[in-house]
């Protein structure tokens, strides 16, 4: 069975690894949208239009579900998504629901880029979860965009992250949510400026176990045969951007089974 993932960048990448990791059967193909990047200073109707068009790549790609391994994308344009589709559809939503159950000081900080962080059902989830914790929302709108162009902006990343981190140090934050998957890349630094004080929850779990649920529902003989593992049914991964071939490279550079990449190109959205 073939999976589409998409992303404006390297972000959604954190999802594949965790989908080929559990599920190694599977095939993927990744779309990185790079020509539309960053995602985060686009409008709604922006962002709802590219993913109706993202949809049709998909479905010209014959996958069986499409994963939206995007938290700007999810809450902006996903139910336009699946208005405009019959295949299954993924998304990926910030990890409060955890978070709040992890915290002890009941402190917990929500990292976003901008359009996630305003958005009502991020708020929505908040509410709902949050009971008596004080809740910091915190937004970047060049992190994400950062992590895609490295290491050439290692430094600047860093600058970022600590100062970010700084900023929670002084609330006293005990969990942070990485509400934005290009940030569980760099998971590493946020461990590092903010020390083992700090529980650090990102969604790539829940969301691999969604996909596996909504694929034995759509599906249930394929999925089932798709899903068993063996030495001599190993996945493929596909990687497609839609700007110059130059973002393979950054690409690749995230993906921990780069031996199963078979197939890197551009295509036109």
């Amino acid at each position: 069975m073939k999976i589409g993932v998409m992303d404006s960048g390297a972000g959604g990448l954190t999802i594949l690894n965790a989908i080929h990791q559990k599920h190694p059967s599977l095939d993927l193909v990744y779309l990185a949208d790079d020509a539309f990047a960053p995602y985060g200073s686009k409008n709604i109707d922006q962002l709802q239009d590219r993913l109706v068009k993202v949809g049709r790549f998909f479905e010209d790609e014959n996958v069986c579900a499409i994963v939206v391994a995007c938290n700007t994308a999810t809450v902006a344009a996903i139910d336009t998504l699946r208005a405009s589709t019959s295949l299954p559809v993924i998304g990926v939503e910030p990890a409060v629901k955890p978070a709040f159950r992890l915290s002890k000081k009941r402190r917990v900080a929500v990292l976003a880029t901008p359009v996630t962080a305003k958005s009502p059902r991020l708020n929505q989830l908040i509410d709902l979860w949050k009971a008596d914790s004080h809740v910091d929302i915190m937004s970047s709108s060049s992190l994400a965009f950062d992590i895609d162009a490295w290491p050439e902006t290692e430094e600047k990343v860093k600058a970022t992250i600590h100062a970010l981190s700084e900023d929670m140090l002084a609330e006293n934050i005990d969990t942070l949510v990485l509400a934005c998957t290009h940030y569980p890349l760099v998971k590493g630094l946020f461990e590092k400026a903010l020390g083992s004080q700090c529980e650090i929850i990102e969604p790539s779990e829940g969301v691999t176990a969604q996909v596996v649920r909504r694929l034995l529902e759509s599906y249930p003989m394929e999925a089932q045969r798709a899903l068993v593992t063996s030495s001599s049914n190993k996945g493929r991964i596909e990687l497609c951007c839609t700007k110059e071939t130059e973002s393979f490279k950054r690409l690749t550079q995230w993906i921990e089974d780069a031996d199963a990449i078979t197939l890197k190109r551009v295509v036109k959205l």
